[in-house]
């Protein structure tokens, strides 16, 4: 069964095995330490090893299956700017709708809610809000553009023989061709219009006769709130076409959500730069709070002349994923030198680069002053070393990485060869399901800044990920580092084009919603010394 089988296990599935594994590891741990405490004298010391570090740039994740989405652009300086765009099919709420007698469309609105929270309201019901989770320059506009698509998203690989999801990529604007199934343009209908994020509360009107008192119909929290039936753009009767019948009957394709899905394919929400402009700002939407197309429509009434409203909706509920384009690049993404190493380590979110951490490959100066392999020099010290503590510690480049708050806080590392975080993430004590911010903390601690807020260094806790390669003889050697914005997620997603074969294919989903970079030290003999990265095993030793 292909890796990424293993990953996509529930997650209290995962936890159980690793607690297992945690036990085992610990039986073991006890024993050693046991036979320490019986010698006489001990040591406690310290060691460098050695390993190789690389760039492994990635051409295309998936991003279908994400717990959020993101759409706008981000601006990194390090890297460059990115277009994030949005695909998703669209489902009915109601599989049998009675629309009533004549119906006519009134208005069909788009609404996304952005996530926010509310910090005041006043007696009036009038909500101010903050936005949670924006990048960027919040005041700089895109352009924003919604199209019918005509890809037909399914749910299952035929390539699986139909037994795995389907998978769809950031890249899909040229692997898929995807711009040649934008079909309706829904919005907007000035082409010179460009879109702002804006975290002011949308207040809809309720209709009320002349001269009555007006009246809010609805609140709705910030989001992307458009008009998708403009009748400059959008053909008449397009929205009536897909409701209902010539005799104002629904739509037998709105009976079935798996025959709209096919008869209705979805939307796309591209966004693009405006003119040469590479700035902007970059959302995260809130897909599982309201977001709908909400259709309002009119029909007859009891009595003559007399018409009554109704409304009927479609939730983002199915299939759904991002695309990534690069709009510029400032540091260019290649992959690394396997053998030797990198000078830098490219650490980029998105469609972007991870580093491929080699340890114990190459030579150390044992105690005797005598060279030797370093893998074979640990494995030789299993019953004899008592390993209290494994770190491995890098340094942000400053000559070439931009500082300050563009940084992200956290870095995370897995397992290469079972795609999974190590050991060392799921013991940590200081896990945190409502704080992502705060949470493991002992494994990947915050970035370590200067006074001028600064990155200087990031620190990974490896101590019982290296305890289990020296007491259970495991060869999981090989690590991937990954920038995050919520540690605490730790599924996985595919990378294009590549089989069980490659070192990576798999990469954390947390990693593929993570806007920004950083750039770090290798540890080759060009970087110095005193920022070169460093993988050092604290031990304690009986003496002879």
């Amino acid at each position: 069964m292909k890796r990424f089988i293993i990953n996509s296990i529930k997650p209290l599935v995962v936890l159980m095995i690793i607690a297992f594994t945690a036990i085992a590891c610990d039986k073991d741990f006890v024993n050693v330490e046991s036979d320490i405490r019986g010698a006489q004298n001990f040591t406690t010391n310290s060691k460098l090893f050695p390993f190789v570090a690389y760039n492994k740039k990635l051409e295309g994740v998936q991003t279908s299956g994400l717990s959020s989405n993101v759409l706008g652009i981000y601006n990194d300086p390090n890297y460059g700017s990115t277009a994030a765009s949005f695909i998703s099919q669209i489902t009915p709420d109601n599989l049998a709708p009675d629309f009533g007698d004549n119906p006519s469309i009134v208005s069909v609105k788009l609404y996304l809610p952005y996530f926010s929270t509310v910090t005041e309201t006043d007696e009036d019901g009038n909500s101010t809000y903050t936005l949670d989770s924006i990048y960027g320059n919040t005041t700089s506009p895109f352009k924003l553009s919604v199209y019918q698509s005509s890809y037909f998203l399914r749910n299952l690989d035929p390539e699986t023989n139909f037994e795995e999801d389907q998978a769809y990529y950031s890249n899909a604007y040229t692997n898929l061709n995807l711009e040649t199934f934008e079909e309706q343009l829904l919005y907007p209908a000035d082409p010179n219009q460009t879109f702002t994020p804006s975290a002011l509360e949308h207040v809809i009107q309720a209709e009320v006769e002349p001269g009555e008192d007006p009246e809010v119909e609805e609140r709705l929290a910030p989001g992307i709130y458009v008009d998708l039936n403009d009748p400059s753009i959008v053909p008449t009767n397009y929205w009536e076409d897909i409701l209902f019948t010539a005799d104002g009957s629904a739509n037998p394709a709105i009976t079935n959500a798996a025959d709209f899905k096919n008869f209705f394919r979805g939307l796309i929400l591209k966004v693009e730069q405006i003119g040469t402009s590479v700035d902007g700002s970059l959302l995260f939407l809130d897909l599982t709070t309201n977001a709908k197309v909400e259709i309002k429509y009119e029909y007859d009434g009891e009595d003559a002349g007399d018409r009554e409203t109704g409304t009927y909706t479609f939730n983002f509920n199915g299939n759904k994923f991002n695309t990534f384009k690069n709009l510029s690049n400032f540091t260019p993404l290649t992959d690394g030198n396997t053998t030797l190493g990198d000078d830098q380590l490219l650490l980029k979110g998105f469609e972007g680069s991870m580093t491929v951490l080699d340890l114990f490959n190459g030579n150390i100066i044992d105690e005797n002053n005598a060279t030797q392999d370093s893998w074979e020099y640990f494995k030789d010290k299993n019953g004899k070393w008592l390993i209290n503590e494994a770190n491995l510690n890098l340094y942000v480049d400053h000559s070439v990485s931009a500082g300050g708050t563009s940084e992200p806080d956290r870095i995370m590392v897995y397992d290469l060869k079972n795609n999974l975080p190590i050991i060392d993430y799921f013991v940590d004590a200081t896990s945190n399901s409502t704080d992502p911010y705060n949470s493991k903390i002992i494994y990947s601690p915050k970035l370590e800044r200067d006074n001028s807020g600064n990155g200087v260094k990031y620190k990974i806790r490896l101590t019982e990920h290296i305890n289990n390669i020296l007491l259970k003889d495991s060869t999981n050697t090989k690590l991937g580092i990954y920038v995050t914005n919520n540690i605490n997620l730790f599924g996985t997603s595919k990378v294009f084009n590549t089989t069980d074969s490659d070192i990576v294919n798999i990469i954390p989903r947390s990693s593929v919603i993570a806007p920004e970079g950083t750039i770090l030290y290798g540890n080759t003999p060009a970087v110095p010394e005193n920022v070169r990265a460093t993988f050092e095993i604290f031990y304690t030793e009986p003496e002879n």
